[in-house]
């Protein structure tokens, strides 16, 4: 147990104290704080100034009917007779036409207030010059109601259920992107460190002075569990810094420009994606581990990694293409491979269809695959560790002939 520690502490600290991990730890965090500051960073280079007064030249109706939306649509801008920070100029009434006159530039979410008050005075013109009464009006206004139905939901007799589609909540995208992205990248970035650890011993004479005082086994479990715990020592310092971000930054206004809300699937959705990441990371470490267990040199670890590499952008684009149609037959089946669970379930709990056991089904079997991925590294590891032999066909084969 003493010898596990010492490798796991020692492959641990290695890989800590790495300038590469402390360089790349804090971009990420320094990333992280500047898109939490994302509105006050574009203010600085935002040149427009608040406008709180308007001026209106034009006809005595118009400026009845502006002053009544003005106020309904902004809070900051309101009508003066003279002396206005800027100056409206109305030309023609049916349709608008006018000109707004001011000496600084005007924020373009002014420009948009400004946009709709003048449309809705333009409506409710066009509506009097056509002299039609409130009932024509609103319909003219009326948004339509298309319900989409299949030859399937029809049969079931309750097509206006079954035609309807929920809105998606963005918030809960944004839960799935972040998961994704994360994943592939400490995918990517830390299977090619445990390859390389194990493929540089065996390439080296080095594991011959260790394998006469520590067990092939338990060197192997050290080094993949080590590898494990820097990935989830930075996911913390990540996290760590979106916590920090949230409780010190003022978010809200950020949150709500994007129309991001919570629903009943937020909090699902965010349990689910913590445990996906988890399971991923270690289910691919793993097979990362077992891959470079058949390598003898370095030059063919690129190659055996090859997979994890392939595998991983495969179960990236499964989730991003199919993003906003989380329920069709591709990301169903795909969410039961192992090597594409982690990326598709999480999508799959989107839909508001998926069962809590559907998605435990998939843990199951993402467990079941890293044990079955450890349980044959170590025995490839422990039986090819002194290997001299040259390509990873050759170790393949010796490791079937049970040599």
């Amino acid at each position: 147990m003493n010898k596990f520690k010492t490798t796991f502490w020692h492959t641990y600290l290695s890989k800590v104290k790495a300038k590469s991990f402390i360089i790349t730890t804090i971009i990420v965090m320094l990333l992280i704080v500047l898109a939490g500051n994302f509105d006050k960073i574009m203010n600085l280079f935002d040149s427009s100034e608040a406008i709180n007064t308007v001026e209106v030249e034009a006809t005595e109706e118009f400026t009845e009917q502006f002053s009544a939306v003005l106020p309904e649509i902004s809070e900051d801008i309101s009508m003066t007779d003279s002396d206005g920070d800027i100056v409206l100029t109305v030309e023609d009434s049916v349709p608008i036409t006018a000109t707004v006159e001011s000496e600084v530039e005007i924020s373009s979410a002014q420009q948009t207030e400004i946009e709709l008050a003048l449309d809705s005075v333009n409506r409710e013109m066009v509506v009097n010059s056509l002299d039609l009464t409130e009932e024509e009006a609103g319909l003219m206004a009326a948004e339509i109601d298309v319900d989409f139905q299949t030859a399937e939901s029809m049969e079931e007799g309750d097509s206006g259920a079954a035609g309807e589609m929920d809105e998606p909540n963005y918030l809960n995208i944004v839960i799935f992107y972040v998961t994704v992205f994360v994943m592939f990248f400490v995918v990517i970035n830390y299977a090619s460190q445990i390859g390389t650890e194990i493929a540089m011993e065996k390439s080296s004479r080095v594991i011959e002075m260790i394998v006469s005082s520590v067990s092939p086994v338990n060197h192997l479990f050290a080094k993949i569990l080590a590898i494990i715990c820097v990935s989830l020592t930075q996911l913390f310092f990540f996290v760590a810094t979106i916590i920090a971000v949230i409780y010190l930054v003022d978010i809200g206004a950020i949150i709500s420009e994007f129309g991001l809300e919570a629903n009943d699937r937020t909090l699902p959705m965010i349990i689910y994606s913590l445990v996906f990441l988890l399971l991923g990371l270690v289910l691919y470490l793993s097979v990362s581990a077992l891959l470079g267990s058949f390598v003898s040199r370095m030059e063919d670890l690129q190659q055996a990694l090859l997979p994890i590499t392939l595998m991983s952008i495969g179960g990236m684009y499964l989730g991003m293409f199919n993003l906003f149609n989380p329920d069709n037959m591709l990301v169903i089946i795909t969410s039961y491979f192992p090597f594409f669970t982690p990326f598709v379930m999480p999508l799959r709990v989107l839909d508001p269809d998926t069962s809590h056991l559907t998605v435990w089904i998939g843990m199951v079997i993402v467990i079941i695959t890293v044990i079955i991925a450890v349980y044959f590294a170590a025995r490839i590891y422990k039986g090819s560790i002194l290997s001299t032999d040259k390509g990873i066909i050759k170790n393949i084969r010796k490791f079937n002939k049970g040599e």
